[in-house]
């Protein structure tokens, strides 16, 4: 993927009990008609049981409707993961796998190469490439040539800015990637315009290689 020059190879029942009869529980039945004391107390034990069970099958559903909402839940919390874990914090300028990308104040440069002579921008800059770790999560802020690298097999862009040693003969650049979003070639500059970039130095590593670069970067 990469090949730029010079980068780091580094979610109740109610029930209504109405009964008629005479003192002995037996007589006063008319025609068979009207229910007798017996009759209605079996009435309403046959209801209360069939109410119990209404009862328990609406248990039963409801639990049966909670354990589906949970499952809908897990399976969403699922595919929210595996969502998170498709994106790449590599190609993410704002955020990385060292350090948190938030706490950082982009106000405080921690290494300003703008102050320093052409050789010692040179020195520092392979310093930066050959010891990364000395620099991860520091703001750097730098100036020099843009340049642009396309990759035709992925047909992505990056972008660098070069710095050249004393003698202009040799020339190293740093990877940088703009904070927010942006498209080539409408908010970037011309190939070779002077620029200075301000971003948090970071790595990455693509196959067997490991790259630096600026993240949560600005052209200022």
């Amino acid at each position: 993927m990469k090949k730029i020059l010079g980068f780091l190879v580094c979610s109740s029942l109610i029930l209504s009990l109405a009964g008629c009869g005479s003192v002995d529980g037996n007589a006063g039945r008319t025609a068979g008609n009207a229910p007798g004391v017996n009759d209605v107390l079996e009435a309403g034990k046959n209801a209360v049981e069939q109410t119990e069970a209404s009862e328990d099958n609406t248990v039963t559903e409801s639990d049966v409707i909670s354990e589906e909402s949970v499952s809908e839940d897990d399976n969403t919390a699922v595919t929210e993961s595996a969502s998170a874990d498709d994106e790449d914090p590599n190609t993410d300028p704002e955020s990385s796998i060292h350090f948190d990308m938030t706490s950082v104040n982009m106000d405080k440069i921690d290494v300003d190469l703008t102050a320093l002579s052409s050789t010692m921008v040179y020195s520092e800059v392979y310093n930066m490439m050959t010891t990364p770790d000395d620099y991860i999560g520091k703001v750097v802020k730098m100036d020099g040539a843009f340049a642009v690298f396309h990759d035709e097999g992925s047909s992505d862009y990056y972008f660098a800015c070069i710095v050249k040693d004393a003698t202009a003969c040799c020339a190293q650049g740093i990877e940088f990637l703009l904070a927010g979003e942006h498209s080539y070639p409408k908010d970037y500059p011309y190939e070779g315009d002077e620029i200075c970039v301000v971003g948090v130095y970071d790595t990455y590593k693509d196959g067997d290689s490991t790259y630096c670069t600026l993240k949560n970067a600005k052209i200022v």
